[in-house]
């Protein structure tokens, strides 16, 4: 019969247990989760006092008990049971309670504390401590009985013992499994028979695997599903970059890349400063009775413990013992009594738990005694009886270090680590000016070194005095070795523009150059972080690109581009032989603002994927037809820049949509946020994992073809089945289909008058039907698959993908530059509101159009039911004559009515 009582909790304990030493009360939360780390909290639970239990007679069992009493019992579903360690948090105080071991360790804390919190984790347990020790694991078998429909089931869990005293646990366990210190024997005196731990799993699990193999297959599984600190991993594949006008002829078919892991080694608000420890050591494992030496720690007090002053130095001493041990525990990083060698040392410490903690902290007093830091942190007003004139109340964190007379060591004397105030954004660019200061100039050494042919250049801002010592930083331009000879091993003269924001404390657009494979995916060549987009910074982009490629005015190069500010003028100039093409996505988005409607979609799409001019022109008057404004706004676009019955065949590529550069901008997302070396190399990681994994998809690969070549074939001969050729003689041949389709194919030329052939290098419908024709009158032209441009070919693709990005060192171990000038930042940018950190999406896009599962009605015309004119309704109608014009509202519907009243 059990003698603990469950309590409500408003309920009152009417026991004393403050004078029983093994007497203790539990507060059980039950029904709830965790959530995910840092901050770990435990959310729509519910909590039950359970108080009069007796360390000495308390188990495991009596928990599953008060779970029963509670109704948990006919649930049927897996509990798992953790305590949290007094004066610890639910970040790192965890600990399992599921043995014997584990309520040992729990019982250490009830002398002194007689409150232990325990939580109960239903049907999964997202924390580690039932994978992961702070000192040894054991395997641990457990019967649970499952409701009387379901049999026994024995259950294998890596269990997790808390660091307790490893003599007194081997002896314990000797004398359970009879003198038999392996947990094996442990576990067969449980099972209550001879038999071996590895003969009841074969016989429970109906196969004949080991305890090993189930162990690894287990750990394997539950390492896969855990990701940082032992949290399970949720995948959010949320994108900024969307794009609602789709080429089902040319999707792109990009290797994803994994970038989660990139902020392992770095800090995510801090650059290259080092990050604190997230080893874990527990303050009741320490043997009070030993003393350890720290020899990482050099103390310098070298005087008599003698008399009063010998006693202060020895308590001085263990407070600076306690601490550091602490420190491993990821806590303060200041105590009182803590020493520094100098004020910088102390002032550079502080600067960096700034940045760490987000918080503003400034210099109240720094004079040779003293250095005074207080917290200026801004605490918000609350409440309605808040008064405008309120004194602003002050955050009261402060810290105080000072050095008197004969001292040697700087000394912490006032700490008040309690802060009031919100974090601040401030700090961060305190940071990137630290980035600039010479850390650039040596990622470039570095980087230049690591990666031969390496192109990088810095632009600063025109300085007056040539003398200066510091030059201020506004571009910089990139293009890995790596990626210029893979670029060039593809054989595809077509690179797409485009331009992304910064997200941090200064302004600036990453701008970025991406190629297009030969399966349909993106290569990015170059980028670059400038200033703004406008006619300098891409003009500057252009002839850097245009340098590391070999190009001048003459050359063929295909581009494509969102119009950009600047960007059209910059091709013109650097470029006139190119051929420029304009995203259709873009200029669908513009006819938008004036003519909205399915027909004048599907009519611009009709002219912009004609592939010859007669094509394009029926599509243009059916537009006219329907709209003679539009009409005359399209015609004013010249066809060559977005319409394929005027593209050239350069580029053996008939994209006309901008989707390779926003898929590599998506991809940048997490990295257009972080100080601008962190940003640089998160483009460099990314790039350089891609590479990989694209290699490890080609060599999956077989065939002649890479995999979107070969399947755009296959629809294409699927086609080619419908058409007839028939020879005509000097190699040519007339090819006629279904619905009036006949065309004239020359293969000696490669041509054929739909052009589809010309301008993607891959034989047409009517090309393949000529083909099949002539292997029929036995010619040896081998199969459709010869017949298509090495840019497709699978040994092309592979050859692009076997030039690797080389890794680099960190920072401590850079080359410095011997550059005389420093880099400074740009001026900072305070923007005002919260700073934004996803794209500017265009105005008619369609998660704006749809609310719920309600369609909106944002930028919808509306119409005066009074005066019948647009641009108001009825309730601000101001009596305007019927018919009269509607002002700015027109087509658009955001504006008012102008006319006057009546």
């Amino acid at each position: 019969m059990v003698s603990w009582h469950i309590r409500g909790e408003m309920d009152e304990i009417d026991v004393d247990q403050t004078g029983h030493p093994t007497m203790f009360s539990i507060r059980m939360h039950h029904g709830g989760e965790f959530t995910s780390f840092p901050g770990r909290k435990y959310i729509r639970g519910k909590k039950t006092f359970v108080d009069l239990l007796d360390i000495d007679t308390f188990s495991v069992h009596d928990i599953d008990e008060m779970m029963e009493d509670l109704g948990y019992a006919s649930i049927g579903k897996p509990l798992y049971y953790h305590f949290q360690r007094p004066l610890g948090d639910l970040d790192f105080g965890l600990f399992a309670l599921a043995s014997d071991e584990d309520v040992r360790y729990l019982g250490s804390f009830v002398a002194k504390h007689k409150l232990i919190e325990v939580y109960i984790e239903h049907d999964k347990t997202t924390l580690h401590t039932y994978l992961m020790s702070p000192t040894h694991s054991k395997v641990r078998i457990t019967e649970i009985t499952e409701p009387p429909s379901c049999s026994k089931t024995l259950f294998l869990e890596w269990h997790s013992t808390p660091a307790v005293d490893l003599e007194d646990d081997m002896d314990h366990m000797e004398k359970e499994s009879g003198n038999d210190p392996t947990p094996t024997g442990h576990l067969e005196k449980d099972l209550g028979n001879d038999a071996t731990v590895t003969d009841h799993m074969e016989n429970d699990l109906g196969n004949d695997a080991t305890l090993t193999d189930h162990m690894e297959n287990d750990l394997v599984n539950d390492a896969n599903d855990f990701g940082k600190f032992g949290e399970l991993e949720s995948d959010n594949d949320e994108s900024d970059d969307s794009d609602f006008f789709v080429d089902i002829e040319n999707i792109l078919d990009d290797i994803n890349v994994d970038m989660q892991d990139f902020e392992m080694n770095i800090d995510k608000d801090v650059e290259w400063v080092g990050g604190s420890s997230n080893t874990v050591v527990d303050e009741g494992t320490q043997d009070e009775a030993l003393e350890v030496i720290n020899t990482d720690f050099l103390a310098s007090d070298s005087s008599s413990d003698e008399g009063i002053n010998g006693q202060r130095k020895k308590s001085i001493r263990a407070i600076q013992r306690a601490h550091e041990n602490d420190e491993a525990l990821v806590s303060e990083p200041f105590y009182i009594f803590q020493k520094f060698g100098s004020a910088k040392e102390f002032k550079d410490k502080v600067k960096l738990h700034a940045i760490e903690t987000r918080r503003e902290l400034a210099l109240e007093k720094n004079d040779k005694n003293r250095v005074r830091w207080v917290c200026k942190g801004t605490i918000p007003k609350l409440g309605p009886n808040v008064e405008v004139n309120d004194e602003e109340e002050i955050c009261p964190w402060v810290l105080l270090a000072s050095k008197w007379k004969k001292d040697v060591n700087w000394t912490v004397k006032t700490y008040n680590k309690v802060h009031k105030c919100l974090q601040t954004r401030t700090v961060k660019a305190w940071l990137c000016k630290n980035s600039y200061n010479g850390g650039l100039r040596d990622y470039i050494v570095e980087l230049q070194t690591r990666n031969p042919d390496t192109t990088v250049r810095v632009d600063v801002e025109s300085e007056g005095n040539p003398h200066s010592e510091t030059r201020t930083f506004r571009r910089i331009y990139i293009c890995l070795g790596a990626l210029k000879k893979g670029f060039a091993a593809g054989k595809r003269d077509f690179l797409g523009f485009d331009g992304a924001f910064m997200k941090g404390p200064f302004p600036g657009q990453i701008l970025s150059a991406v190629g297009l494979d030969g399966n349909n995916g993106t290569y990015p060549l170059a980028y670059a972080v400038v200033e703004t987009e406008n006619i300098s910074s891409w003009t500057w982009f252009l002839s850097c690109l245009g340098e590391d490629l070999g190009l001048n005015t003459n050359s063929n190069f295909t581009f494509i581009t969102d119009r950009q500010k600047g960007i059209l003028n910059a091709i013109a100039d650097l470029f006139p032989c190119a051929e420029n093409r304009y995203c259709v996505r873009h200029i669908r988005d513009n006819m938008r603002k004036q003519w909205r409607g399915k027909p004048f979609e599907d009519l611009l799409w009709t002219c912009a994927t004609a592939t010859h001019v007669q094509q394009f022109n029926k599509g243009m008057e059916e537009l006219k037809k329907l709209n003679k404004d539009c009409y005359e706004w399209l015609k004013k676009i010249p066809p060559q820049h977005w319409s394929r019955s005027h593209f050239t065949g350069r580029a053996h590529s008939d994209v006309i949509l901008n989707n390779l550069c926003e898929t590599f901008n998506g991809k940048l997302n997490e990295g257009r946020d972080k100080p601008i070396i962190t940003c640089l190399e998160f483009i460099r990681e990314y790039l350089m994992k891609k590479i990989v994994n694209v290699e490890k998809a080609i060599g999956k690969c077989t065939g002649p073809l890479t995999p979107t070549a070969m399947q755009t074939l296959e629809n294409i001969k699927k086609q080619a089945e419908d058409y007839r050729s028939v020879f005509c003689g000097n190699g040519k041949y007339q090819v006629s289909g279904p619905w009036m389709d006949q065309c004239a194919v020359d293969v000696v030329q490669q041509t054929c008058s739909c052009r589809k052939w010309e301008l993607t290098g891959m034989p047409c419908k009517h090309a393949v039907a000529t083909i099949w024709e002539m292997r029929k009158n036995s010619k040896d032209v081998g199969i459709p698959e010869t017949w298509v441009h090495e840019v497709y070919w699978l040994k092309t693709w592979k050859q692009m993908y076997s030039f690797k990005i080389e890794p680099i060192n960190g920072r401590s171990m850079w080359e410095k530059s011997v550059c005389p000038t420093t880099l400074v930042p740009p001026k900072h940018h305070v923007t005002i509101g919260r700073p934004k950190k996803k794209r500017r999406k265009s105005a008619y896009e369609i998660d704006d159009m749809v609310k719920g599962n309600s369609a909106s009605r944002i930028l919808q015309s509306v119409t005066c039911s009074k005066c019948n004119n647009i641009g108001h309704n009825a309730r601000s109608c101001k009596g305007q004559k019927a018919n009269a014009p509607s002002g700015s509202g027109g087509p658009g519907g955001s504006g008012k009515g102008k006319g006057k009243a009546g």
